[in-house]
C-alpha cells in the first residue's frame, strides 16, 4: 500500500475530544477513512462541518496551518477535494486502458500460439528423426507472462527459418508454408506485433501507478489537513460545543466487524451492472455501499464508491460504471457499514460488456 493509503488507516490517539464526540457520533452515520475509497464522502462531510464552523466563527473564518508550514482555507480544502475526485476519474480511466491492452495482448497471444501449434504438427509429421525435430522447441501456455510466453515462440521462428535453408524431407515443399497459409515472415510479423502489444500495456501501466501515485499525493494532503482539523478543534470551537460534538471522524470506533453480505451481478442490458444482496442483521446497521473498479480483480486501492443505500431501501443497485465501452469488465463489492465505521466487503464480483455491443452513447 502507499503512505496516503497507510495513514488513512492509522488510528487517531485517544483524547478528550474524542471522548466528547464519540456518543454523538454514534448516533448518527458516520463517514470516516478506512481507504481510498472513503475519502469523497469524508472529505465531503469535512467540508460541510467547515462551513457551519466558519458561519459560528464568522467575521474570522478557520485557517489550518499543514505540517509542511502551508495554509488552507474551507475554499482551498473544497479545491482539493474536486482535484482529488478529478484524478479518482483519471486512474479509472487509465485502468480501462490498461485493460484494453491486456485484453488486445490476449487475443494476440492466443492467435500465435495457434500458429505455433500448426508449426509443431508440421514438425511431427514430416521432420521426425532429424536435428530439426529434436530442436523443437516446448509450446508455453498462453497464461506464461511475457518473457516466458514470447522465448519458444521467438525459438520457433529462428528453427522455421533455418528449415527454409535446409534441405526438404520427402513430400515437403520449401519454404515451409502452414496449413492456414502462414509462412515464416508472417509469423515473424505476429511476434513483433505481439512485442509491439506488450510495450503498449506495459506504458499504459506506468501511466496507472502514475496516476495513483498522484492520487496518493492529493490523499495525504487531505488527511493532513483534515488531522488537523480535528487537533485544532477543542481550542478553535471552545465556544461551540456544537461544533464539537458535531465533529467528524478519520477512523472507526472501536467495535465488531460486521458480517459480509452474499451478493451477486449480472449484466443489465447492454452497459449496466445489476448488483442485488442480502439484507444485513447487524442492529447498528448504518448503510450499503456498492465499491468497484475497472478491470479484472478488484482492488482495494483503486476503488471507489458508486453508491450507497439506507438500511431500508431496495437491496440492489444498478449502475453503468465502468462499462462504457465494448469489452469493458468491472470488479464490485458490497459493503455492510456500522454507524461506528466498521465495515465488510462481500466476495467480488465481475460483469463484462461484450466485446460486440456498440460503445454506449
Amino acid at each position: 500500500m502507499g503512505r496516503a493509503y497507510a495513514l488513512a488507516t492509522a488510528s487517531l490517539p485517544g483524547t478528550t475530544l474524542e471522548s466528547k464526540a464519540k456518543t454523538k457520533n454514534h448516533q448518527r452515520i458516520t463517514i470516516m477513512i478506512t481507504g481510498p475509497s472513503s475519502y469523497d464522502s469524508t472529505m465531503t462531510e469535512f467540508n460541510q462541518h467547515w462551513t457551519s464552523a466558519n458561519t459560528k466563527l464568522a467575521p474570522t473564518p478557520l485557517i489550518l496551518t499543514l505540517p509542511d508550514k502551508t495554509s488552507m482555507a474551507r475554499a482551498q480544502f473544497a479545491t482539493l477535494h474536486t482535484a482529488l475526485l478529478a484524478q479518482q476519474d483519471t486512474l479509472q480511466t487509465w485502468a480501462v486502458d490498461v485493460q484494453i491492452a491486456r485484453g488486445e495482448v490476449n487475443l494476440k497471444k492466443a492467435a500465435l500460439l495457434a500458429k505455433f501449434n500448426l508449426f509443431t504438427t508440421l514438425l511431427d509429421a514430416s521432420y521426425q528423426g532429424t536435428g530439426y525435430y529434436a530442436a523443437r522447441p516446448l509450446a508455453p501456455s498462453v497464461t506464461d507472462g511475457k518473457e516466458v510466453f514470447l522465448k519458444p515462440l521467438g525459438d520457433a521462428m529462428k528453427l522455421w527459418k533455418r528449415m527454409n535453408e535446409g534441405v526438404a524431407p520427402a513430400g515437403v515443399t520449401l519454404p515451409l508454408v502452414l496449413g492456414d497459409g502462414t509462412d515464416q515472415g508472417s509469423y515473424a510479423s505476429l511476434i513483433s506485433g505481439l512485442c509491439f502489444a506488450y510495450s503498449d500495456l506495459e506504458g499504459k501501466e506506468l501511466d496507472l501507478k502514475i496516476a495513483r501515485g498522484d492520487r496518493n499525493v492529493i490523499q495525504t494532503r487531505a488527511y493532513a489537513a483534515m488531522k488537523m482539523y480535528r487537533e485544532g478543534a477543542e481550542n478553535k470551537f471552545v465556544l461551540h460545543p456544537e461544533l464539537l460534538e458535531s465533529l467528524p471522524r478519520l477512523s472507526p470506533l472501536p467495535g465488531h466487524t460486521p458480517e459480509a453480505v452474499n451478493s451477486s451481478a449480472i449484466l443489465e442490458g447492454t452497459n449496466q451492472s445489476k448488483v442485488v444482496y442480502d439484507a444485513s442483521t447487524e442492529s447498528t446497521l448504518a448503510r450499503y455501499e456498492l465499491r468497484g473498479n475497472s478491470g479484472d480483480d478488484y482492488s482495494d486501492e483503486d476503488a471507489v464508491v458508486i453508491a450507497t443505500n439506507e438500511p431500508g431501501a431496495p437491496r440492489e443497485f444498478l449502475t453503468p460504471f465502468g462499462l462504457n465501452q465494448p469489452g469493458a469488465k468491472v470488479a464490485l463489492k458490497v459493503y455492510v457499514i456500522l454507524d461506528t465505521g466498521n465495515e465488510a466487503g462481500s466476495a467480488a464480483m465481475f460483469v463484462q460488456r461484450p466485446a460486440s455491443v456498440q460503445l454506449a452513447a
